[in-house]
């Protein structure tokens, strides 16, 4: 009784079991497909199905241009590659895939308009004081964003960054700092001139002064005066601006008696006082003597030249040569 009762549902499972089994694919669903009861081959990417072949060898052919197929295929024609319009602002496609589809790219400076990218569009231009955060390409916009503190950005465009404000070379100042859309402004320090200009100066003068001893000792060789000469460009180029050393010959001839002396002494006091100059005669006499030559109260002769003086011993009876 209890096995009589089984054997519905025993049946039940046969019948769902060979059902399962009916369903069950016995092709390849990527490389084949089903016709009258038999896995027949499919043909492969870049190709279609052409008539004449069998299930189990069909004939393919090459898709033609301007076409492309990405997969296996049952079907005797290939699909269509979309035209890029150049007016679209798209890239001209030249080399055309026929085992792929080729997507359309927007020119540098456009992107898809959406995801579907029939169209494109320009890509947004950051104004002066802002920069690109990110760069646009085919797919995506630009992001713009404004300058921090220290940078800049002076014109309009979809890919410039904010760049960084100059610092001034060493010499330099900024004489006017920077903004969010100009950079600073150096300008040469005026110390810096000053002491380019004290250089050139000091450089020039010492070419001069070298140049002008150097054409002084050619002329001092022949009158054997080159130690003068070297000795007066020392003391133009040390800045001394004294009277250069005089030499002064004085010839003193000595009275040969006091009574003389005194005589000579006496005549040239009273002269003096009178104011009136000297004779010729007298002059002529006094003619190897210095300029200005004056007995002192002590009956020294006292020489004198440019504001000096020099009392001369009486004691001395030979010429004497003295240099001030």
């Amino acid at each position: 009784m209890r096995l009589f009762l089984l054997l519905p549902f025993v049946g039940l499972g046969l019948i769902d079991y060979s059902a399962l089994t009916a369903a069950q694919p016995r092709c390849d669903p990527l490389t084949q497909y089903e016709k009258d009861g038999e896995c027949c081959k499919k043909c492969g990417p870049g190709t279609r199905l052409s008539s004449g072949g069998s299930c189990l060898d069909p004939l393919c052919t090459e898709c033609p241009d301007g076409d492309y197929q990405d997969a296996y295929t049952s079907s005797n024609s290939c699909q269509r590659q979309p035209y890029c319009d150049p007016n679209l602002d798209f890239n001209r496609v030249v080399n055309k895939s026929k085992k792929n589809r080729v997507a359309c790219i927007c020119k540098v400076g456009f992107h898809c308009s959406s995801k579907a990218c029939l169209t494109c569009v320009a890509h947004t231009s950051c104004k002066p004081g802002h920069g690109a955060q990110s760069t646009g390409n085919h797919t995506h916009n630009t992001v713009c964003q404004k300058c921090t503190e220290g940078t800049f950005s002076k014109g309009d465009s979809w890919k410039g960054v904010c760049e960084k404000w100059t610092i001034c070379a060493d010499g330099y100042f900024v004489e006017q700092s920077g903004t969010d859309v100009s950079d600073n402004i150096c300008a040469e320090s005026l110390s810096h001139t000053i002491t380019i200009a004290v250089v050139c100066f000091v450089g020039l003068l010492v070419i001069t002064i070298a140049f002008f001893c150097l054409r002084k000792c050619k002329q001092g060789d022949k009158k054997g005066e080159v130690k003068k000469i070297l000795m007066g460009c020392f003391e133009s180029s040390s800045g001394d601006k004294g009277e250069p050393v005089k030499e002064t010959k004085v010839l003193i001839t000595n009275p040969t008696d006091q009574a003389e002396e005194e005589s000579l002494m006496s005549e040239l006091l009273s002269k003096e006082e009178a104011g009136v100059r000297t004779p010729e005669e007298n002059e002529d006499e006094l003619s190897l003597a210095s300029p200005d030559l004056v007995l002192s109260e002590k009956g020294n002769f006292v020489t004198q030249e440019n504001g000096k003086s020099t009392i001369l011993s009486r004691q001395e009876s030979q010429t004497q040569t003295f240099t001030n």
